[in-house]
């Protein structure tokens, strides 16, 4: 097991030893041009708030009086008008809130203040501590594990995967790449060294090289380019590197399809060692049936939370296309670039799983009544 661990550490070396730090091409957004100033400021006062019918729509008003808490002009008290579209729900900025101000030079020489937008870190930084206490309240110190497993997730995507897509390096090799990062230290600091995690392991890079030839596959035969994100269009004007929509989509896909698939073939691995460890005499064929029948019910489970994911993740183009202001067919709906990107998400995704189940199984079948021979 120390062997693997070194290993570990020394392809996390390796791989971040080329990580490169964020470098866009694009020319420098107006705030810079306009000597723009975004700072926080808290709201002292709601002088007045009102309801404005405009155009068959609604504009909710307020006049605030607020305080700067940085930047240059930190403790000086400004009064700024904010409005917003009521018609879908009104968004009140209450006293006490923290709130963006964009602060505008004019030729004039005086400043334009407006509320850019409210400030939500603080109530994140809240949601946060109450997500790992609850992890450690219901898992106990193991929860440690699966907290760093999520912070390396998160690095290697962040100052990974993406740093390296946007100096134009191909974005399918360098998301396979950080899903073997992911893979690898993630599942043994969440679950430890062992040979049950191992198994987990290598059943979840088996399917995860299926699924990532399969989603090749699905891509090229329902001649997706990956342009179904209006995202994709303004990506390839905001860097000088052209970047590969296809290969975005197809990293996602194995990406997205990573957690399900380590969670899966960790519980499945777990479930066969328990199974042999009750017989260990018992044959080869025994063991995997038993082992097989429970994994079907996982395939079962986790399936249905796949696709409920990807469509709740695109809950409003289902609205939309159900709404169908213009009486469009539905094969023509269905047909869609944007549509089928997600049913190939949810499909390659299924396929993934239900392959890593009997993967994984026989693997950890062989090992759970051998492994005093091996």
């Amino acid at each position: 097991m120390a062997k693997i661990l070194t290993f570990i550490i020394f392809l996390c070396v390796f791989l971040f030893s080329f990580a490169t730090p964020y470098r866009v091409y694009a020319d420098p957004p107006d705030e810079l041009d306009s000597q723009e100033v975004f700072a926080r400021a808290q709201v002292l006062q709601v002088i007045n708030s009102y309801i404005q019918k405009f155009a068959g729509g609604k504009i909710y008003n307020e006049n605030l009086k607020v305080q700067f808490l940085e930047g240059r002009e930190k403790g000086k008290i400004v009064t700024i008008d904010y409005s917003t579209d009521a018609t879908f729900g009104i968004q009140r900025i209450e006293k006490n809130a923290i709130v963006v101000i964009d602060s505008k030079p004019l030729p004039s020489r005086q400043v334009y203040y407006s509320i850019y937008q409210p400030y939500r870190l603080n109530n994140l930084f809240w949601i946060i501590v109450g997500l790992i206490l609850l992890i450690f309240a219901v898992v106990g110190k193991r929860g440690i594990g699966a907290i760093i497993g999520l912070a390396i997730s998160l690095a290697t995507i962040l100052f990974f995967i993406m740093p390296q897509i946007l100096n134009g390096k191909d974005p399918l090799t360098v998301c396979i790449i950080g899903a073997i990062v992911i893979l690898f230290v993630t599942t043994y600091v969440a679950h430890g060294i062992s040979t049950k995690t191992t198994i987990a392991l290598v059943g979840t890079a088996f399917s995860l090289i299926l699924a990532a030839g399969f989603s090749f596959i699905a891509v090229k035969l329902t001649y997706l380019l990956g342009l179904g994100d209006q995202n994709s269009y303004t990506l390839q004007l905001a860097t000088a590197h052209q970047i590969n929509p296809q290969g975005i989509l197809l990293g996602g896909i194995i990406i997205g399809t990573l957690g399900a698939l380590n969670d899966l073939t960790t519980t499945q691995s777990v479930t066969v060692f328990a199974l042999a460890k009750e017989n260990p005499k018992q044959h080869f064929s025994h063991l995997y049936n038993k082992s097989m029948n429970i994994g079907r019910e996982h395939i079962i489970s986790m399936i249905n939370t796949l696709v409920l994911a990807y469509a709740g993740s695109s809950f409003a183009i289902f609205l939309f296309f159900a709404f169908n202001p213009i009486n469009l067919p539905w094969w023509l709906l269905l047909n869609d670039q944007l549509t089928m990107e997600e049913i190939i998400r949810a499909v390659v995704g299924s396929v993934a799983l239900i392959l890593a189940v009997p993967i994984t199984t026989l693997i950890a079948s062989y090992i759970a009544l051998n492994r005093k021979q091996l």
